[in-house]
């Protein structure tokens, strides 16, 4: 999905976790499953992940659009992304400029720099940027979500999973409240 700040449309949590996970994909061209990420919630010292398998599978599914930050923030360290890129609203739909936000400290200077500047100027300031990067062999346009290398929008199919007993599940149920 080509998506753009200009563009009113807004996308979903959903739309944002899939462009996050087509950006990792493995290198058989295979996106992280929702085990994956939630095993890359994990805190050191805690048994259990900060988002579980089926809350990531709801949040990649969309059947969950409404996360606790903290889960926002667990995803988003997880996947390697700024957490304001996974809040609703346009103006975070913007990847890239996030990026350079959070890692670049002279960025965020020169936008300091920007503010109670005129349109007029903006637009300069904009111009002058293509020039440097065309003069730097880099493409003048950024898109604001790289575009993901090749592959399928599916996770690896792992091993089947194993079915539990009435006994087992129970001990496991058991354990998890315990846990909590």
């Amino acid at each position: 999905m080509a998506h753009t700040s200009a563009t009113s449309e807004l996308m979903s949590l959903s739309e944002k976790l899939l462009a996050l996970l087509r950006l990792r994909r493995d290198p058989d061209g295979f996106t992280p499953s929702a085990r994956d990420i939630a095993q890359a919630t994990s805190v050191p010292g805690q048994r259990k992940p900060v988002v579980s398998t089926s809350q990531a599978t709801s949040l990649v599914n969309g059947t969950s659009c409404n996360p606790r930050s903290s889960t926002v923030t667990a995803l988003a360290q997880a996947l390697d992304a700024p957490a304001a890129f996974l809040l609703p609203g346009c103006e975070w739909d913007d990847l890239a400029a996030l990026r350079v936000y959070r890692e670049r400290p002279e960025a965020r200077e020169a936008l300091r720099l920007m503010e109670g500047l005129e349109t007029e100027d903006l637009v300069e300031v904009m111009s002058m940027l293509r020039k440097m990067r065309r003069d730097a062999g880099l493409p003048e346009d950024v898109p604001a979500i790289p575009p993901p290398p090749p592959g399928v929008d599916q996770p690896r199919e792992g091993r089947p999973r194993r079915l539990r007993s009435l006994s087992e599940a129970a001990e496991r149920a058991a354990a998890d409240l315990e846990g909590r």
